[in-house]
């Protein structure tokens, strides 16, 4: 459960597209705007095709279309090879798709040079990943610390944020902890506090509970749920697990890079 004191990764080796991708394909929309207020993510005919031009050319995703209103909390579910991971990236900034269009709060994502995307990722997207990726040097405090730095935040304020991001997951007694003197689903608690670094708009979880047990397990996915009806944080999960799925407000599946229910009219 959340416990509160007080109240105040490239993703893989991927083909990268040049920094302005075909998007003749892609659904007209103003540019700065969306054509669906209320919603925080936008995505229409998203197309990923690797090694262009060779005999290897491979699409994986042939064309999804994949809206998230604020404050929902979203799963997209599917076996492995289906497109999830190439999806996240993308989803998250890591990746541009081939071609389409992708609006995040208002913003036409594609048009954004690459400097300024990864300002914008830093900013208003948070990550929680599988494997936790925390720096093993640094205690528990430095690594939520790391993203507010990168944003420029000063040290005082940064160290009080994290430490009161640390109780709110119920790690404050072991915030100058480091990686190696954590259990799992300790580990994931600060992954999941360094998510919530730079008040972020979305938290976009890969496998979150892939490598707990399942009594840790249902505590991580308790807090994404505290997070999600108490703090209204928009939240997608990326997971192989139906059941996990069941648990969220919508599920999105995924087969052979093709969505199905992955559009939502606010």
């Amino acid at each position: 459960m959340i416990v509160r004191r007080r109240k105040n990764s490239p993703a893989g080796r991927h083909e990268q597209v040049p920094a302005h991708p075909d998007t003749t394909a892609a659904t007209a929309l103003t540019p700065g705007q969306t054509d669906t207020p209320g919603l925080l993510l936008e995505m229409r005919g998203i197309t990923k095709t690797f090694n262009i031009g060779t005999d290897n050319e491979l699409t994986v995703l042939p064309g999804c279309d994949f809206t998230v209103k604020n404050g929902e909390f979203v799963s997209v579910v599917g076996a492995s090879g289906s497109g999830k991971s190439t999806l996240m990236n993308i989803i998250g900034l890591l990746d541009y798709p081939t071609s389409g269009s992708y609006f995040f709060g208002g913003i036409d994502i594609l048009s954004m040079p690459g400097d300024k995307l990864a300002e914008y990722r830093n900013h208003h997207i948070g990550f929680v990943f599988q494997n936790f990726n925390l720096i093993g040097r640094m205690s528990a405090a430095r690594n939520v610390e790391m993203p507010m730095m990168y944003a420029g935040v000063g040290r005082k304020e940064r160290s009080q944020r994290a430490e009161e991001l640390l109780d709110l997951v119920g790690m404050g007694e072991r915030m100058k902890h480091n990686p190696n003197e954590l259990s799992g689903g300790q580990k994931q608690r600060v992954a999941i506090a360094r998510a919530l670094a730079n008040n972020p708009d979305l938290i976009l979880a890969d496998e979150p509970t892939g490598a707990l047990d399942s009594v840790t397990g249902r505590l991580v996915m308790d807090i994404f749920h505290t997070l999600n009806t108490e703090e209204g944080k928009t939240i997608v999960l990326i997971t192989h697990n139906p059941e996990l799925a069941a648990e969220t407000t919508r599920t999105v599946t995924m087969t052979d890079g093709r969505l199905d229910n992955g559009v939502m009219v606010p």
